[in-house]
């Protein structure tokens, strides 16, 4: 599914800074609520892949709200609190895109058993095969904003077209079928798919370092 990150924050600042953060990239959606007693009515609302807290966070937190959590988390520490081991990532504040996105990254979203199957055993077929995947997607990576900037809807559907084998080789699911959605309904919902588009550029920038 595209990237949806939920965010635990009371602090308006903090909010704000959360929010100024993810304006660097519109296709990372998310929404923000102001403490963990809203956590699991939000968990069982919305489709998020992504976990995010500073609220109150301290081994007691963790040990009450932990067995709602099915999703990668990462806890944002203002100083040197000792928190058990929970299987969670942990960073400092500031929380950075960079430390946003490499995040982000550290949950598998390919996978390389369909590209063997095709390769038969080959690695040198497998490899030149991936290099190929590695050019569309930087390609696509660079050209696609300023399509989306121009509302080039052709061009688009053009684009998400390409890309549906690929995904498809790469078992990256959720990005196959959002690509198909794109290609099949650009110009009749042209507003929909523009944003799923921003949402691909996500999936493609974590394959992208995956692929490496």
């Amino acid at each position: 599914m595209p990237v949806k990150v939920l965010f635990i924050e009371n602090d308006s600042i903090q909010q704000d800074s959360f929010k100024s953060i993810l304006d660097k990239n519109l296709g990372i959606k998310h929404h923000i609520i102001d403490g963990f007693d809203s956590l699991e009515s939000e968990l069982k609302k919305d489709n998020y892949t992504h976990l995010i807290s500073k609220f109150s966070i301290n081994n007691n937190t963790i040990n009450d709200y932990k067995h709602l959590i099915e999703i990668p988390t990462l806890v944002i520490l203002e100083n040197n609190i000792d928190i058990n081991d929970t299987g969670f990532s942990y960073t400092k504040l500031p929380l950075s895109y960079s430390k946003l996105f490499a995040f982000l990254c550290e949950a598998p979203i390919i996978s390389n058993n369909t590209l063997e199957k095709y390769a038969m055993g080959d690695q040198d077929f497998m490899n030149q095969m991936k290099g190929h995947i590695i050019e569309e997607f930087k390609a696509n990576f660079e050209e696609i904003p300023k399509l989306l900037e121009n509302k080039n809807l052709k061009e688009i559907k053009s684009k998400a077209h390409q890309m549906i084998s690929k995904f498809s080789l790469l078992e990256m699911n959720n990005s196959y079928n959002l690509s198909k959605e794109i290609d099949l309904n650009i110009f009749d919902d042209p507003e929909n798919q523009i944003q799923n588009m921003q949402q691909l550029l996500v999936d493609i920038e974590i394959a992208l370092t995956q692929l490496k």
